[in-house]
């Protein structure tokens, strides 16, 4: 009995990471971010199953998601709704989060990815520069 209920657990969570694959962003303790040349201490970074990638940065700087639509990356921003547990792994609302854009209106974002790193410019005009892995 014991390993039938071990099975379906482990079959559940594996339904449910398949499904939301590209909702749930899972925490990269060996990425580093970067504005304007200088290291950021303690931001996190988490990226989901098609490298699009969430950055928490310290203190007032919040929450920056850049997601890629058919291989174009979207514009930059700060997610409207999400989900966390702390360190571990992140949950957005749908496949393709809203957000708010980090600049004015036309605010583009100037955003490369690749699935090694992220480079774009915020709304400050500041250079984000993201490594993976």
């Amino acid at each position: 009995m014991r390993r039938i209920a071990t099975y379906g657990t482990l079959l559940l969570v594996a339904l449910v990471l398949i499904v939301y694959r590209q909702r749930l962003f899972v925490r990269d303790p060996l990425a580093r971010v970067e504005r304007n040349g200088m290291r950021v201490h303690g931001a996190q970074v988490y990226f989901n199953y098609y490298n699009d990638i969430l950055v928490q940065s310290p203190g007032a700087g919040g929450w920056l998601l850049v997601q890629a639509y058919n291989g174009k990356p979207m514009v930059p921003g700060v997610p409207r709704h999400l989900v966390c547990l702390r360190g571990l792994v992140c949950l957005t609302e749908r496949n393709y989060a809203p957000v708010w854009p980090l600049g004015e209106p036309g605010y583009e974002g100037a955003v490369e990815m690749t699935n090694a790193y992220v480079v774009l410019v915020d709304g400050n005009d500041a250079a984000i520069r993201v490594m993976l892995r």
